[in-house]
């Protein structure tokens, strides 16, 4: 009538452990998401470290080209603009990206305070005559003046969808004025 199967655990165990078939394809479906991470992760690095290093160029060039000029117009500062810009290429900078120029005098009491100031458009220019603490007479003798850029550029991760957040590069430069004591701001 009925034949009872016999079943035994441990040779079921040892076939199921012998069987070497699809054995690639489970490894690579444990192995690939890693993979595929770490991948993203490097190239996100390098993108993030190619950015600080193209906005910190960018900067010191910005105020270096400042302080080569006797006196900076309004078309002057728009095109050190257009060139801070252009030097973060391929990096999107149509909206994280703020730059601004200023010259700081030393004062008599030896406070440095600022002569002028222009920002971008998405950023606020320092007040005539603020304070820059920061800025100390062993840096900048008495009735001297340099020029200071700030560039500020918030990078975002192209795999922001894997990796989240944002990173914000900031970097200031001062620069003394290269033909003479001030750089004139006519714009």
């Amino acid at each position: 009538m009925f034949r009872r199967l016999a079943f035994s655990w441990p040779k079921a165990i040892r076939r199921f452990l012998s069987d070497t078939r699809a054995v690639a394809a489970v490894e690579f479906a444990l192995v690939a998401p890693v993979l595929i991470f770490a991948y993203m992760g490097m190239a996100d690095l390098t993108m993030r470290t190619m950015a600080a290093r193209k906005t910190e160029h960018a900067a010191a060039t910005i105020g270096d080209l400042a302080a080569q000029s006797d006196n900076l117009t309004a078309a002057n500062i728009t095109d050190l603009w257009t060139i801070g810009g252009s030097m973060l290429q391929p990096f999107d900078t149509t909206v994280g990206l703020k730059m601004r120029i200023s010259e700081v005098t030393m004062q008599s009491n030896g406070s440095a305070t600022v002569t002028w100031s222009k920002p971008t458009s998405n950023w606020t220019a320092y007040a005539t005559n603020q304070a820059m603490p920061q800025i100390t007479t062993t840096q900048l003798p008495i009735n001297q003046s340099l020029i200071m850029t700030d560039i500020e550029y918030d990078y975002a991760s192209p795999f922001g969808n894997f990796l989240p957040g944002s990173t914000v590069f900031t970097y200031t430069f001062y620069h003394h004025p290269r033909n003479g004591a001030q750089v004139t701001n006519v714009g």
